[in-house]
């Protein structure tokens, strides 16, 4: 299926990239909701890859005028190229959504097929940071596979191979995927991942990430946590590339303390670079139930005590 045919209402080019040479091309899928958070990544990977060319991609609904505005701000800042695929999110009206997730989450399979024209693609959840030089990680070799990927924790390996009857298969997470753009599309991924998401709703739980490990299985090229890091407990933090906010509540809120991975190495990690963007200063958000909060802290409590991981 042709999505940006279909699917796109209108693209935004701010194009400010001085050289058009060896550039990286990265991709986010959100609504307005994130776009602070994304800002905050994009920003981490221009101050920390300062002689890299970036061009990022942004598949996106809702964005509110002041958003674009201050994207087209950030992109002459860092001297970057932003393209903004407007879409009409309801084409995925019928898609199941649980937990604290966004229609957003599905706009990640799209970006394939509107970005026909480069080789490869870095596809990164928007709550993700660069800490550092990501040279190793932009050098990743795919081989012959069509993604690389970070596995996700061993609970959730366990779990959600068992509810998806995948055998032989290390379940991964879908926050950082390094795509190969051709070999996507001649396999027809995305009309794959739709099938499968409409085809097992009953067992989807984490809406595409499962139908992706069930449609990439054996095409996958694993590489290092420090490339998605979800859990601070499973590698040095001198050592971690790419670091997820992953769990709730998010540093951008005002319950970010009750967060498990909150400690002295995270707690200001995210605020320093939302300060380096249109986004500074911006007020933490205050939207916690008092149910979530009582969550947070007992989780809290238990990954101090040792009982989860």
């Amino acid at each position: 299926m042709n999505f940006s045919r279909n699917i796109v209402k209108n693209v935004i080019e701010y194009r400010y990239l001085h050289d058009n040479l060896n550039i990286i091309n990265i991709a986010y899928g959100i609504d307005d909701n994130y776009a602070r958070c994304m800002a905050a990544s994009i920003a981490s990977f221009c101050i920390n890859n300062k002689n890299k060319n970036f061009c990022f991609y942004i598949v996106a609904s809702d964005l509110l005028n002041e958003t674009k505005i201050k994207l087209e701000v950030l992109a002459k800042i860092y001297n970057i190229d932003i393209i903004i695929y407007e879409i009409n999110k309801d084409f995925f009206y019928d898609m199941p959504v649980t937990h604290d997730i966004s229609l957003a989450t599905y706009f990640r399979i799209l970006l394939p097929d509107m970005v026909v024209d480069i080789d490869k693609l870095y596809y990164i959840d928007a709550d993700i940071v660069c800490l550092k030089d990501a040279e190793e990680f932009f050098n990743i070799d795919l081989e012959d596979n069509i993604i690389a990927a970070v596995s996700d924790g061993k609970k959730m390996n366990n779990k959600r191979n068992k509810a998806l009857n995948l055998k032989q298969h290390i379940y991964f997470n879908a926050g950082v995927l390094i795509i190969n753009i051709k070999k996507w599309n001649d396999n027809k991924i995305s009309d794959k991942v739709l099938s499968i998401i409409n085809k097992y709703r009953n067992i989807i739980k984490y809406e595409d990430q499962d139908a992706l490990n069930i449609v990439l299985s054996r095409k996958i090229k694993y590489i290092s946590k420090k490339f998605n890091c979800l859990n601070l407990r499973d590698i040095n933090n001198k050592e971690i590339i790419l670091l997820h906010f992953a769990s709730h509540p998010k540093p951008w809120n005002e319950d970010w303390s009750l967060n498990f991975m909150y400690n002295n190495f995270t707690k200001d990690l995210y605020k320093q670079l939302e300060n380096k963007t249109p986004w500074m200063n911006s007020p933490l958000e205050k939207n916690s139930s008092y149910k979530n909060k009582i969550k947070w802290r007992v989780k809290n409590i238990l990954f101090k005590l040792g009982c989860i991981k």
